[in-house]
């Protein structure tokens, strides 16, 4: 009786483990090289290698074409050049028929809704970008492709946007971004950017009506002498008179004055009236290194507001603090320490060293001008000093007259709003003389102002009790500082 020997098992080569299906393909191509498959098998295999052979002839081709064959422009969030090209792609007829998109709440309408609006239906709109695919669209008679993405890998991740169309030349891109950065311009008339910085560099962060220079009630011949000082600086002849006289193009101003005065708003309204966009710098959230980057990619003609520099460790004068030291109180070294990381020499290099940004101007903003170094605030750093001061009587009568007097929008009869007016003038020089002179500061008295705008003669009746209370609070607040924001 013969005995039947079991199964044995195929044997498995080792380059199938690392490579599975080769030894049967390797095999299979044999058998095709020797006539040995039947015809079935054979197209088969014919069809599989010029599948094979044709995608990658493909790709190397798509590869020698976007490489040698094709121009590309890259645009990288946060700079202000990728949101004139989103900006300009959203508004776009082809961005509608994207199948991914990223959304987000447009905060860009160029009317805005009052709040007796019923129609909630129009608030709080959306815009929608093309994401993560390739997009082809036409742009005056060329095909262009352009794809969003976002690099999660990066220390500080960042979305980017690049477009691209075959041909050696650039000049489709260029003139592109040209179209989107002139749209993007035209959208900001009338208004002031505020950039603040975000990584490691400058992002708008929010866009504002342009203030009047008029609605800033302060002196009006210090705010006509500083006009005057950053009219005749930003002059375009005055680069070239800087130039020609080996001087700096750079001017500084130092605005100082109890919480209140106006320090904040007469930057953004200053700003504002010549064109100029706003950076504001917090120097309590970077150090030196960041602060050398974010002032070397400054633009050419800009605001740098640097607010409350007495709030960090700039402020320590270097003198006072070895004297701290030496007098061994340790209650005045502790109140004494730097807060910020931001060093004096650090500031004092970004300020008139030799990488400092030309074209700019510098705006400080201070509430304790006494605890600031001298180095930072000599002459050649700080070229003019604004003292902001409280209320005095004709300030006092200029924010009455100013909440109260109605434009013709508001009262469009010329006879009753001129006797409307007359009437405001005549209320407001007894309002002024009832605030005492210097003790409240502007915001102070629009703040009182405002919660009684529907009742200008109901003001007069309310003011005294006002400034009694208002003293009263102050006297609570009076043994600690007054150092708060503007």
């Amino acid at each position: 009786m013969q005995h039947s020997s079991p199964p044995t098992s195929p044997h498995i080569s080792i380059v199938d483990i690392f490579f599975p299906g080769l030894t049967g393909a390797n095999a299979a191509l044999h058998q095709l090289l020797d006539g040995k498959l039947d015809s079935y098998a054979g197209l088969l295999c014919i069809f599989g290698l010029l599948v094979f052979c044709g995608k990658l002839l493909f790709e190397t081709a798509g590869g020698l074409m976007a490489t040698y064959l094709t121009s590309k422009t890259a645009i990288h969030d946060p700079d202000e050049a990728y949101e004139m090209l989103e900006s300009w792609v959203s508004a776009q007829d082809f961005s509608k028929s994207a199948i991914s998109s990223l959304a987000r709440v447009d905060n860009r309408q160029e009317k805005a809704l009052s709040y007796g609006d019923s129609n909630t239906m129009d608030q709080k709109l959306l815009r929608f970008t093309p994401w993560g695919e390739r997009l082809s669209f036409w742009y005056k008679g060329h095909r262009l492709t352009l794809q969003c993405t976002q690099n999660e890998l990066a220390l500080f991740p960042r979305k980017s946007m690049t477009i691209s169309c075959i041909g050696r030349s650039s000049e489709v891109l260029r003139g592109l971004m040209d179209e989107c950065r002139l749209e993007y311009l035209r959208r900001s008339e009338g208004k002031t950017s505020i950039f603040e910085h975000h990584n490691n560099g400058w992002k708008k962060t929010i866009t504002r009506d342009v203030r009047p220079i008029e609605t800033v009630i302060m002196n009006e011949e210090l705010k006509q002498l500083l006009l005057e000082d950053v009219r005749s600086f930003i002059d375009p002849k005055a680069r070239s008179w800087y130039a020609n006289r080996g001087l700096p193009y750079r001017r500084g101003y130092l605005m100082y004055g109890r919480p209140g005065t106006g320090k904040s708003s007469l930057s953004m309204s200053v700003a504002g009236c010549f064109g100029l966009d706003i950076y504001v710098v917090s120097l309590a959230a970077i150090n030196d290194g960041h602060l050398n980057t974010l002032f070397r990619e400054l633009p050419q003609h800009c605001v740098v507001l640097l607010e409350d520099v007495d709030a960090v460790g700039t402020s320590l004068s270097r003198d006072s603090y070895v004297d701290d030291f030496e007098s061994g109180s340790e209650v005045s070294r502790r109140s004494r320490k730097p807060h910020g990381t931001v060093s004096l020499s650090g500031l004092l290099n970004v300020l008139d060293g030799v990488a400092s940004q030309n074209g700019r101007v510098l705006i400080m903003t201070t509430n304790h001008v006494e605890h600031l170094d001298h180095a930072l605030i000599r002459s050649g750093r700080v070229d003019k000093k604004i003292e902001l001061q409280l209320a005095d009587a004709d300030v006092a009568r200029k924010l009455f007259c100013h909440v109260f007097e109605q434009s013709g929008e508001e009262l469009p009869s010329s006879e009753k709003r001129v006797s409307n007016n007359q009437e405001v003038r005549q209320l407001a020089v007894q309002f002024a003389g009832l605030i005492p002179e210097l003790e409240f500061s502007p915001a102070d008295i629009l703040s009182f102002l405002l919660a009684n705008r529907n009742s200008p003669s109901g003001v007069l009746n309310e003011v005294e009790r006002w400034v009694s209370r208002t003293r009263g609070e102050k006297a609570l607040t009076r043994g600690g500082s007054w150092v708060q924001s503007d």
